[in-house]
């Protein structure tokens, strides 16, 4: 040990002050510096990505203009071109007026409600002769290529809006489940609010009818599918409408292909009529089979209420077959908010297969997830 000089403790004693001075400012330094850095990353961070969402609600808003525009623009094409075709056919009208063609008539309807019989005077045709031939000809012609043009146009302004391939994949992948034929191919025809639902609120109720208006949190999606080959030997396809938010099928029935569904259409003299599905004659247990066949694989909980099915046929007579038989699942402890209605045929949560007597599916509906707000499928034990 050293000992120190006299006065020379005092002076280490400063010396040791100072020393520790100077580290804990160096300490608080370094950590002054460590925390700036980690403000000015953590504030750069934050403006990164400030600047991010900044730019994705700049694209979404950009890509929401630009459906917008796009839309705009195909309708005010659209307007365009029918009111065009409007003209010539205006045009068509008034040739026949001048060749006699066509005369006024007191046209005679009645109302549905009130059986009120209203009369109406309407240009009809008075000669189907010579030129006047040629003009209905003309005019017919011009009216099936409006109809066709304003398809085209609304099929456009549907793609803009629909949902993205990959989830319509999936529609068709539930359709084909559904139908049990797993290659079946079929065609994306547009979206729209289903055919055989609506929910909402009575307004503007007279001897007439009564209006109803959308409800929000009730308003429904489905897309509208139709199969690439015709049923049997008829000229007609299935058409199909799945729901949106679950890809269950709701409605699936017979109707004529739109232009462009069928590769190679037949000629109207090669079709069948529909009677033809309803042979050769199956048993009825067999036709049963086929019906609920759909409804296990259309419906989630069909263990649950297979029991609950009750049975319709076209033909009140037990000694006539039925061309058509149903089986039947209605919820009739279902109840609506209060202050909503449903519409017939689905006034409650429903489901039909109906099938012919030959083993075709006439028509099938689900409307019980329709009824869920959530899209689950609302049936009761």
């Amino acid at each position: 040990m050293f000992d120190l000089p006299a006065g020379s403790a005092g002076l280490w004693a400063q010396g040791q002050k100072v020393i520790k001075l100077i580290k804990k400012f160096m300490n608080n330094k370094i950590l002054v510096i460590i925390l700036t850095a980690i403000f000015v990353i953590g504030a750069s961070g934050a403006i990164i990505f400030a600047q991010i969402n900044k730019n994705v609600a700049g694209q979404e808003k950009i890509q929401e203009d630009s459906i917008e525009a796009q839309m705009a623009a195909i309708k005010n094409q659209r307007d365009q071109e029918s009111e065009d075709y409007m003209q010539r056919i205006r045009e068509i009208t008034d040739k026949q007026k001048e060749n006699g063609c066509i005369e006024i008539r007191d046209v005679e309807s009645t109302k549905t409600a009130t059986g009120e019989k209203i009369t109406t005077k309407e240009w009809r045709n008075v000669s189907t002769d010579g030129i006047c031939g040629e003009l209905i000809k003309q005019k017919e012609d011009l009216s099936g290529e409006m109809s066709q043009n304003s398809s085209q146009f609304s099929t456009q302004l549907d793609l803009l809006t629909a949902r993205p391939e990959s989830e319509r994949q999936k529609a068709m992948e539930a359709i084909r489940t559904f139908m049990a034929k797993p290659n079946l191919q079929l065609q994306y025809i547009s979206t729209h609010h289903p055919s055989n639902f609506d929910v909402g609120v009575i307004t503007n109720q007279d001897t007439d009818g009564y209006t109803l208006d959308d409800v929000d949190g009730w308003e429904r999606k489905v897309e509208v599918y139709q199969q690439k080959e015709y049923i049997g030997g008829t000229c007609e396809v299935y058409e199909y409408e799945v729901d949106v938010r679950n890809n269950d099928i709701v409605q699936a029935g017979i109707r004529y292909p739109q232009e462009g569904v069928i590769e190679n259409p037949k000629k109207q003299s090669e079709c069948q009529s529909s009677q033809s599905l309803e042979t050769p004659i199956l048993l009825m247990a067999d036709i049963k089979d086929i019906a609920m066949g759909y409804v296990q694989r259309g419906v989630k909980n069909f263990d649950a209420i297979k029991d609950k099915f009750t049975y319709e046929g076209s033909s009140t007579n037990p000694k006539t077959i039925s061309a058509h038989n149903a089986w039947i699942y209605e919820d009739r402890d279902y109840k609506l908010p209060k202050g909503l209605t449903a519409t017939v045929p689905s006034e409650v949560p429903t489901i039909w297969s109906r099938v012919s007597s030959g083993g075709y599916l006439v028509m099938y509906l689900n409307t019980t997830g329709l009824f869920n707000q959530h899209g689950t499928t609302n049936t009761k034990n």
